[in-house]
């Protein structure tokens, strides 16, 4: 469409587009000064009528890959976010949840462990069965690799264990799970 608008703005101006059209279809800005197409046209071999390589009206034939410039712009610039994105998802999968870090959620799952948690875990241990403590070797060889995770068991439950989801409130579980794993990463240092 654009295209069309410029060959009749052409014919309008008496060839005057010349050099925008050439840097159009080279997906190129225009240049700021017009120079003379004819003056920088090379000769056409003897005795051929063929037009001038480089004359006006060899700027007019299609120029292969001249409508895929945009296209090709609008790829890369995917391919750029999407690798941006990867990059940042890798980056920052492993860091802990939303939470994990702010002392008044840590404070309060410190709290609700103490309440609910300490009579079977006292000091990050299992006085039910001693090697499902919650030391984070432990805890990653059981494949649990986060506060999330925790927090799914402190709520679910997991084997003998009950799930305590009603007891902890909302959120509660969340900062259980929070708060033990601190203290896992800490080795559990004794208060």
């Amino acid at each position: 469409m654009a295209q069309g608008v410029l060959v009749a703005l052409e014919e309008q101006l008496g060839g005057r587009l010349e050099p925008v059209w050439i840097a159009l279809r080279m997906g190129v800005p225009p240049p700021v000064a017009e120079p003379s197409m004819e003056s920088t046209a090379l000769p056409s071999p003897s005795g051929l009528d063929a037009p001038a390589i480089g004359s006006a009206a060899d700027c007019r034939q299609p120029v292969a890959g001249a409508g895929a410039a945009p296209g090709g712009l609008l790829r890369s610039l995917l391919a750029g976010a999407l690798l941006l994105a990867l990059a940042l998802m890798l980056l920052f999968w492993g860091l802990p949840a939303w939470g994990a870090s702010d002392p008044v959620v840590l404070q309060r799952g410190g709290r609700l462990f103490e309440n609910h948690c300490a009579g079977c875990h006292v000091n990050g241990g299992n006085v039910i069965r001693r090697n499902r403590t919650l030391r984070r070797q432990d805890l990653l060889s059981q494949g649990i690799k986060g506060p999330a995770d925790v927090a799914r068991i402190a709520a679910q439950g997991k084997g003998q264990m009950s799930g305590y989801e009603k007891v902890l409130g909302e959120g509660g579980a969340d900062a259980v799970g929070a708060w033990v794993w601190r203290q896992a990463e800490l080795g559990w240092p004794r208060r």
